[in-house]
């Protein structure tokens, strides 16, 4: 498939990609007050208070639809992102940038690459953004990028990481000292995507406005 095409107007995509992440910082909210809630139920066990046997099968049945839901807005959330940037990559091209290093697909394709995903990603976004900058064309690779990039990327590879402590310790847990440490790294996992929302959200808004509003000069300037 060619890398090039005409412009695409991602108004619907980025409002439901924004929509998305809205309801995965919801999500995490709750999940946060499960996961407290959960932490504080393993520590009175761990002081040698007394847990009702319902009281244990309350909090699993929550935690389990809490991470089967968490699961779910993440997968969604996950498609809307990669498809945005795909196609936000060929939105730069069709805006007139020339000479890009990252593809479309490997805009996206670079998530799934081993040690490299903890890099290549991020170029390959602020590549995008430079190549849509309203103000730049066939200097844009001068053009700046958002401040907040650095941070998206930041809490992205700090929240990738602590995810999959999570996934380490929740396995390997077995005592109720483990669980309770299991269950923090949880709640750290939980806290982080709140702010990692924020940023993503802002990410998605700048883009689609530098864009939108690159497209609508050279509309201009064509007429």
């Amino acid at each position: 498939m060619s890398d090039t095409g005409p412009f695409r107007d991602l108004g619907g995509l980025s409002a439901m990609l924004k929509g998305s992440l809205g309801v995965f910082m919801a999500v995490a909210a709750v999940s946060l007050w499960s996961g407290w809630l959960e932490i504080g139920l393993l520590q009175r066990a761990a002081d040698g208070a007394f847990v009702t046997e319902a009281e244990a099968i309350a909090n699993d049945s929550r935690q389990a639809l809490l991470g089967g839901l968490y699961f779910l807005v993440f997968l969604i959330t996950g498609i809307l992102f990669l498809r945005w940037i795909l196609l936000t990559n060929r939105n730069a091209r069709a805006l007139g940038a020339t000479g890009m290093e990252f593809t479309p697909g490997w805009a996206v394709g670079w998530y799934f690459v081993p040690v490299a995903t903890l890099w290549k990603p991020y170029q390959a976004m602020k590549e995008v953004f430079k190549a849509s900058h309203p103000d730049y064309s066939e200097d844009w690779s001068e053009a700046p990028y958002p401040s907040i990039l650095p941070l998206w990327w930041l809490f992205w590879v700090v929240a990738s990481f602590v995810g999959q402590a999570v996934l380490r310790t929740t396995l390997r847990a077995e005592t109720l000292e483990q669980l309770i440490a299991s269950s923090w790294i949880t709640f750290i996992s939980d806290g982080l995507d709140l702010p990692l929302g924020v940023v993503a959200i802002t990410v998605v808004t700048n883009l689609h406005s530098w864009q939108s509003e690159k497209h609508s000069r050279l509309a201009v300037a064509a007429t």
